[in-house]
């Protein structure tokens, strides 16, 4: 179905599965390029729709707007507390800037205290946005597990590279595996610091696009090895073949 088919379905007829060129729905969830989330389904009268810019350029969140302005709803708050512990529960994601449309204020809060419950979690927010910190939990997991401060996951990379990144960061780990011995949901088994992926081909770029939607890849630093001139989606930052020395720095920033 066309994109504009998705949107509709998730809007107006609260559809739960729905797939499009670029959007899909998962639940509740409407997702823009398989991992980013574009807008959240608090109620059939509640949503809340991303305030940040996306990934890369698209009319989906302007399309959006159209829609649930047809319904009647317009913006009535920004990141509100509820809805931070509502979405980190139920779609695994940190504080991002998120606008929340209904037909008034009342109604969007009143959705949102539906959906939380009286035992839900707010955490400790303020009104100074946030950015989610998963470092701590993340290296707590490794010492549990008596696993190294940092371990780096390569996938696709040839063995002669990998060689030579290790030379320079020896005070990691570094877990091997090529596309046929590993898939995006096994990442999180290994509780890697950062994965770096051989995203020249287009199963590398695949990969890097299912690792961001895939639950442990929402979280983790992902560079992506590639001869494009943008990183590609779903990467964090985009490294030039053949030039292990040249890739140090940036991982290391990536780093806890």
């Amino acid at each position: 179905m066309e994109d504009s088919q998705v949107i509709n379905a998730f809007v107006h007829e609260a559809a739960r599965t729905a797939f499009g060129p670029s959007l899909h729905l998962e639940g509740d969830c409407l997702f823009f390029d398989g991992w980013w989330q574009a807008c959240f389904r608090i109620s059939p009268q509640a949503f809340a729709l991303r305030n940040e810019d996306p990934p890369r350029e698209t009319d989906a969140l302007k399309l959006l707007a159209a829609e649930l302005s047809a319904t009647g709803m317009e913006p009535v708050d920004v990141n509100p507390d509820l809805l931070y512990a509502i979405t980190y529960t139920e779609i695994a994601l940190g504080l991002v800037q998120w606008q929340v449309w209904s037909a008034d204020a009342q109604t969007a809060k009143a959705a949102l205290a539906a959906r939380a419950g009286a035992d839900a979690f707010l955490g400790d927010y303020t009104d100074e946005f946030k950015e989610a910190d998963y470092s701590a939990e993340i290296g707590g997991a490794r010492r549990t597990a008596g696993l190294p401060p940092s371990i780096i996951l390569t996938v696709g990379l040839e063995d002669d590279d990998t060689r030579a990144l290790q030379g320079h960061l020896s005070d990691c780990r570094f877990e091997t595996r090529s596309f046929d011995a590993i898939t995006p949901e096994m990442c999180g088994s290994i509780i890697p610091t950062v994965v770096l992926i051989d995203a020249t081909g287009q199963t590398g770029k695949d990969f890097v696009m299912e690792l961001r939607a895939a639950a442990c890849g929402r979280f983790l630093p992902v560079a992506a090895v590639t001869t494009d001139t943008q990183v590609p989606l779903g990467a964090d930052v985009a490294l030039e073949p053949a030039n292990p020395a040249g890739w140090v720095d940036t991982i290391r920033r990536l780093l806890p």
